[in-house]
């Protein structure tokens, strides 16, 4: 083979939010590390402007825990252009009394900017991460396919491609950061097996046109077809907008994409309800089996697994992404200060500590995710009185609303 070899300390594999986010936090937290992301797609260019569709988007809900994980890598500025501003949180049961609003201004110490949290456009915040990356020593190598993996006495050896027919190349690293998504490749080349339990519903995504302004309110909306989160989003071209995410059977989200636009808008605003008033357009609708599927290793030696291939989780509590996020963190703390020589006894103690100090966090998150979506779909009777108890307890007793709107606001643990 004629190429180098060449070395880095952290090789990163996926270059989606996930690891540009821990490539980020790793060029501010440890700039001593020599940090490599490899990302099988072109990454986007630094210099171009963000092109954003004029009504039609993907979003993800952003926690005011990491807002501030942003805000200390000098991202929100950027951010906060393509963002609209969780205030309040209302989360109620279809056809019931009773329901709770969770307020930013009850809370001052969760909140970022006066925030519980932001929604911010996929369509702004990839190419943000992307172009932050430019300006710090992560070496970036795109397109780059992973052909295989080997693990030995010094660290984990990575041969890949530019493309098809393109020359092999290798890359050692002390540690290889997984960070290639759902059904990750690299996860079954180790051997890493996958705990999967499916839903049985489908994720519907899409984006509605609001007759008036959401006013920085989320709703968590739990109905009979299935949990709906309607997120606010920015105002585009005059028209008031928020992100629709609703978790049904198969056969209901059949049924609704079988629709013409406006009988499927009639059909969504049935289901919600009017809380948010009236819904006067529907953009695409995408659709995606759900399931919650975590990985039985998240560390081994010189290897360690972040994102969506480490755990994906039930979209409508919005928390997948923060709790990525606060891993990422977790994982560029307990590296500061040290770089991760390969197969060494304190790299193992350092990934040791750091699922160690993840492990909470993902146990009330990923327990959070899993079971609130089948409590509020559930038809028993009994049951049904136990969620809106809950509810009750959530408007009554501020202890309770408090420790419930620190976990969503991030700043649980």
């Amino acid at each position: 083979m004629s190429e180098p070899l060449e070395r880095a300390d952290v090789a990163i594999v996926g270059g989606g939010m996930a690891g540009a986010s821990l490539a980020l936090m790793l060029a501010h937290f440890c700039p001593q590390l020599r940090v490599v992301l490899l990302e099988q797609r072109a990454l986007p260019d630094a210099a171009a402007s963000v092109l954003l569709p004029s009504f039609d988007t993907r979003a993800t809900a952003i926690a005011a825990g990491s807002l501030q994980l942003f805000q200390q890598l000098g991202l929100w500025p950027a951010l906060r252009a393509y963002s609209a501003p969780i205030q309040r949180i209302q989360v109620s049961d279809r056809g019931q009394a009773f329901g709770a609003c969770l307020s930013a201004g009850e809370q001052p110490w969760a909140c970022f900017e006066g925030m519980l949290g932001a929604v911010i456009e996929n369509a702004a915040l990839g190419p943000i991460l992307h172009t932050a990356l430019a300006d710090t020593p992560v070496k970036p190598i795109a397109p780059a396919q992973v052909t295989t993996v080997r693990m030995g006495a010094e660290g984990a050896t990575l041969h890949w491609r530019a493309g098809e027919g393109g020359a092999e190349h290798r890359l050692t690293a002390g540690l290889l950061v997984v960070a290639d998504g759902v059904d990750s490749p690299l996860c079954r080349q180790l051997g890493i097996e996958i705990d999967t339990v499916k839903y049985q519903q489908q994720a519907l995504v899409t984006t509605v046109g609001l007759q008036r302004h959401h006013r920085g309110v989320a709703f968590e909306r739990f109905t009979a077809a299935g949990p709906m989160a309607l997120l606010p989003l920015p105002q585009r071209d005059g028209l008031y907008r928020a992100a629709l995410v609703w978790a049904c059977g198969q056969e209901d989200a059949e049924a609704l994409s079988a629709l013409p636009e406006r009988e499927r808008l009639q059909q969504v605003q049935r289901a919600f309800g009017w809380r948010a008033g009236r819904f006067v357009r529907m953009g695409s609708l995408q659709a995606y089996p759900l399931s919650l599927s975590l990985a039985r290793e998240q560390w081994r030696r010189n290897v360690a697994l972040i994102g969506n291939c480490a755990h994906f989780l039930h979209p409508v509590a919005g928390q997948g992404f923060n709790l990525t996020l606060r891993d990422c963190y977790g994982l560029a703390q307990a590296m500061a200060g040290e770089r991760p020589a390969q197969g060494s006894s304190s790299q193992l103690e350092m990934l040791a500590a750091y699922g160690r100090g993840r492990r909470l966090d993902q146990r009330l998150t990923i327990g959070f995710s899993h079971r609130i979506p089948a409590l509020f779909t559930a038809s028993n009777p009994l049951l049904r009185s136990v969620r809106q108890m809950g509810m009750l307890g959530l408007t009554l007793v501020p202890p309770l609303r408090t420790e419930f709107v620190r976990q969503a606001a991030g700043f649980g643990l």
